[in-house]
C-alpha cells in the first residue's frame, strides 16, 4: 500500500468538519494539516 497525502489531508478536512472534536483534537488537527500541505506542496516542486 502506497502513502497518499492528499488521502490524509482529505480524511481530516472531513474530521474537523463532521466530527466533533476536543479543542485539543481540534488543534491537532489543525496542525497536521498544515505539515501535510506543506509536504505536498514540496512533493510537488
Amino acid at each position: 500500500m502506497t502513502y497518499d497525502i492528499f488521502a490524509e489531508i482529505a480524511e481530516l478536512r472531513a474530521e474537523l468538519a463532521h466530527c466533533l472534536l476536543t479543542k485539543r483534537e481540534r488543534a491537532d488537527a489543525i496542525r497536521r494539516i498544515e505539515r501535510l500541505t506543506a509536504e505536498a506542496k514540496e512533493a510537488e516542486a
